[in-house]
């Protein structure tokens, strides 16, 4: 269960819960509704905080708590991806953890001391939060289509050719044409506005519905996931007292290896 500090109203993370977290992260992170430019939109943590309050339902997790865990995941993250980046520097990837010799632990923390952290602890959701924070995280089949693909069905009218001079008396029944030629044009005008705005109204609908099957797509995967998946029993091993965060790490990818055949 999570607890929360009267003093601080900081969340007890475990390993379950931040997987949990992170998983979740994963399958908003391109949904556009959820995620902008900018970063998560508040219909995103609403969404985040309702999805993983329902997977865990003793966790009772607020809002400013999973943003400040993720917060504090994509920092970890990037003290490690920099730490990785150093010559002499090796990576552990089954617990997830950095290894080096003493003389390049030494360099590694006096460049950052925020690295010495990592220097007994795991970060098993390391490449988790990798494809999260680089853009590796596949989009399956949904989809959406281009504005400019909308703007591209009703295509410029090419300029009407100039006639020569006309004598006088002809010249008037050009007017005339002219005159009638205007009113049809006009009225063709207003037709294909109103095509276009139709077509404008079916995108809008279609864009709903792909948005609409995207949510429900992630909602049926998240519901077989809860009945067939493999998390009671992670939350036990996470639970059980005298393991070590590389105990867990171990069980867990031996379940996840287990859930992938």
């Amino acid at each position: 269960m999570s607890k929360s500090n009267d003093n601080n109203n900081r969340a007890t993370w475990s390993f379950m819960y931040g997987k949990g977290l992170v998983d979740i992260l994963k399958d908003h992170v391109n949904i556009p509704m959820f995620k902008g430019q900018n970063g998560w939109t508040p219909e995103g943590w609403r969404c985040i905080t309702q999805k993983l309050n329902a997977t865990f339902p003793k966790a009772h997790y607020t809002k400013q708590q999973i943003q400040e865990k993720e917060k504090e995941l994509k920092g970890s993250y990037k003290i490690l991806r920099d730490a990785k980046n150093t010559s002499g520097a090796g990576w552990n990837e089954s617990l997830g953890m950095l290894t080096a010799q003493p003389e390049i632990w030494k360099q590694v923390i006096e460049f950052n001391p925020k690295v010495s952290k990592f220097k007994k602890k795991t970060f098993p959701l390391y490449n988790d939060v990798a494809s999260l924070q680089e853009g590796n995280v596949a989009i399956g089949d949904v989809y959406f289509i281009s504005t400019q693909e909308v703007s591209s069905l009703a295509p410029p009218l090419a300029p009407a050719a100039r006639a020569p001079p006309l004598p006088p008396a002809a010249h008037v029944q050009e007017t005339l044409s002219a005159h009638k030629d205007t009113l049809e044009s006009g009225s063709r005008r207003k037709r294909r506005q109103s095509h276009i705005g139709s077509v404008l109204e079916d995108y809008v609908e279609f864009k709903k519905d792909q948005t609409n099957k995207a949510m429900n797509a992630i909602d049926e995967k998240r519901r077989y996931e809860e009945e067939y998946s493999v998390e009671k029993c992670l939350e036990e091993l996470d639970a059980m007292d005298g393991l070590t965060d590389e105990n867990k790490a171990y069980g867990m990818n031996v379940f996840e290896t287990e859930s992938d055949c």
